[in-house]
């Protein structure tokens, strides 16, 4: 009998670790997944143990894999993870500290500096802001805050990488990851030496550059055993998790944006070559084949709403309960706006500084006026970063919903409205998993290019604007926006107070 070939697609995100196993037809047969939990030892600092982060991805290959025959164990692993991350290793690539996240918020003063030094020059040459999420800040503040390590440090990798070093023994990053590091010149897709030669560094001090289709290698014999794998498996080495998500749901063709509200919140469209907008609102990162993804992504999504459940004093109320909640206030929750900085902030502001505000509040207002303006700060916040993609790629024909927000016809319905534009949900729910395995089928020709998946993939109705709420959410879309700049000194007044620099 006839066995198609099997392909794992892994994605290593900031709270878990995903293992999916897929047919050569792309459907998934077996999944598995674990937690991550973050280390936050300073106020702004987010981190991970990647000696955690490695054992967990080695048990969530393992537990999938066991869920299935010998027979249809996959012989090929395509990676995803998330942004940004950044590790410094000693010479024989074992870390010298704890990864930092995309999250991490310490380098705001470099990324400021950088900021008054470079101005949009950086951000043109490599499609990333000078933001803390990226490394130029980060190095930047290695080298003036921790002069020890940076004097230990021999080596620079993304958790994807280090996870990878130690599944193969083969060292190397992808395009996608490097090019979200800012330290690559998306012109040349090199490695920027001059903003090297500035900030320290060499560039064998940074992983061989290769393609997210390519194959590294095999896993090491001993490991694959341990894993109940054959010695033939090979690793692909994939890309990030928000490039793949593009993958997963099928956005890979030019004026097809995904909308994705998760934890934090991003939109992004396909391009065939690299993007920048004229004030730096956006970001431009390679995804695979010679395709780019212009796009915007914001701190504050989901995240706002797990806080908020958080504060209940005995049993939270469930994500249901919540909306059920929201749904008996009216549109623009009887006066009450809630700028949604509770994170600092990404696109398409790129304020670190930024800090959450409920304006309007009075006795009269109710929980239900708070869940309601809670919800719709994150849809005022994550239309903003829309509407700059959009300057810069032009209205989208098609926009694909995808991460929790998804699931709820609610909050979709409410998107709807305050972006204007009509949402359509995926068929499929595995996201930069999938795309990693499609990464994979790749590297193996079993596909031509990752854009070959995109007939799998169907979409459910469009949900439209209400138009008459729509009319109305345009007047809050213009008060939002005027209510943030109001707030700027206040954000920044706030930030120096919890910083203790006041």
């Amino acid at each position: 009998m006839h066995v198609s070939r099997q392909f794992m697609g892994v994605d290593i995100g900031t709270s878990g670790v995903r293992a999916v196993i897929y047919n050569q037809e792309l459907t998934p047969i077996v999944e598995a997944s674990e937690p991550l939990s973050i280390l936050t030892p300073r106020p702004g600092w987010v981190e991970q143990d990647p000696s955690i982060v490695l054992t967990t991805v080695t048990k969530v290959i393992k537990e999938a894999t066991q869920k299935i025959d010998s027979a249809l164990r996959p012989l090929n692993i395509g990676f995803s993870c998330m942004m940004h991350s950044l590790l410094a290793c000693n010479g024989e690539l074992e870390p010298l500290a704890n990864a930092w996240l995309w999250s991490d918020l310490r380098s705001t003063g470099i990324a400021k500096d950088l900021q008054s030094r470079y101005g949009l020059e950086l951000y043109h040459r490599t499609g990333c802001p000078t933001h803390p999420a990226f490394w130029p800040a980060k190095l930047g503040w290695l080298r003036q805050e921790q002069p020890d390590l940076w004097q230990k440090a021999l080596y620079y990798l993304s958790l994807k990488d280090y996870v990878i070093y130690h599944l193969t023994g083969v060292l190397g990053t992808d395009y996608s990851t490097a090019s979200s590091t800012g330290l690559l010149c998306s012109h040349t897709k090199n490695w920027d030496t001059p903003l090297l030669a500035e900030l320290g560094i060499k560039p064998t001090e940074l992983p061989p550059l290769a393609e997210p289709t390519d194959l590294v290698g095999k896993l090491k014999p001993d490991l694959a055993s341990s894993l109940g794998l054959s010695p033939d498996t090979y690793v692909t080495m994939g890309g990030t998790d928000g490039t793949l998500s593009n993958v997963g749901i099928g956005a890979v063709s030019q004026g097809d944006m995904a909308l994705m509200i998760g934890s934090s919140a991003a939109c992004r469209i396909i391009s065939p070559i690299p993007k920048t907008h004229p004030q730096g609102s956006t970001w431009c990162y390679y995804l695979a084949q010679d395709t780019w993804l212009v796009g915007g992504a914001t701190n504050n999504g989901g995240n706002i709403l797990e806080w908020f459940q958080g504060l209940w004093p005995d049993s939270e109320p469930s994500f249901e309960q919540l909306t059920e909640l929201a749904a008996t206030s009216p549109p623009g929750a009887n006066g009450l706006l809630f700028l949604t900085f509770l994170a600092g902030e990404r696109s398409p502001t790129w304020n670190p500084s930024a800090r959450g505000a409920m304006l309007g509040l009075t006795l009269s207002h109710g929980l239900e006026d708070i869940a309601r303006a809670l919800f719709e700060g994150v849809c005022l916040q994550a239309t903003g970063m829309c509407q700059t993609v959009i300057e810069v790629m032009g209205m989208p024909h098609t926009i694909r919903a995808t991460g929790g927000f998804a699931k709820s016809p609610f909050w979709l319905q409410m998107m709807a409205d305050i972006s204007g534009l009509p949402l359509r949900v995926t068929s499929t729910t595995q996201g930069s998993a999938f795309g990693a395995a499609v990464m994979a089928m790749v590297s193996e020709g079993f596909a031509d290019h990752f854009t070959g998946i995109q007939g799998e993939i169907s979409l459910g109705p469009p949900i439209v604007p209400d138009q008459t709420r729509r009319a109305f959410y345009q007047k809050l879309q213009a008060l939002y926006v005027r209510a943030y700049q109001g707030e700027n000194a206040n954000f920044q007044l706030m930030t120096d107070w919890q910083e203790g620099s006041l």
